[in-house]
């Protein structure tokens, strides 16, 4: 049975988005395959007629959000669990990102979650310790604040993430 490859996630605009990955090239990670975001639904496999159900929950979760505005930073790890490097995301609207991943577990993307959702940006996977140290102490000050106004609906085709479908945030501010 052919499956279609998706994900949910906060797109992060620019200009953030071009200097964000400026600092994934500067860690040695492909800028290709995905731009930076925050994850929401991590891929999942659906049957192609379920497509069209998957952007329906993203409507109807963005109809109920308002404009998120989080900080974006500064770096830290998931190592040595994962040797991640990743911005943190914190402010004000974190628990508004909390609260839009809860709204889009739904129907095609419901599953069991067995890791605690952390809200992040990844700047590089897979690296050494040496090189998430020295991220760490370079992007020690960094913090960007962003607004996200929407979420994405992605789909990999041949190895790479690419934005499918849009839903801007409806609720009133």
């Amino acid at each position: 049975m052919p499956r279609v490859r998706l994900a949910s996630a906060l797109l992060v605009p620019e200009p953030y988005r071009g200097e964000i990955d400026g600092l994934r090239r500067a860690m040695g990670e492909s800028t290709e395959r995905v731009p930076p975001h925050l994850t929401l639904v991590p891929p999942i496999n659906v049957r192609p007629e379920d497509v069209d159900i998957a952007f329906a929950v993203l409507r109807r979760a963005a109809a109920n959000t308002r404009p998120i505005p989080v900080v974006l930073g500064p770096a830290t790890t998931f190592h040595p669990v994962n040797p991640v490097v990743y911005l943190s995301v914190g402010g004000d609207g974190l628990d508004d990102v909390h609260a839009l991943h809860d709204a889009v577990l739904v129907d095609v993307f419901e599953r069991p979650q067995s890791l605690e959702f952390v809200p992040h940006v990844t700047i590089v996977e897979n690296t050494t310790p040496e090189r998430i140290d020295a991220a760490l102490v370079a992007l020690a000050d960094y913090r960007v604040d962003v607004i996200f106004e929407s979420v994405h609906l992605l789909q990999e085709i041949d190895h790479v993430w690419t934005p499918i479908a849009e839903a801007i945030f409806r609720a009133q501010i």
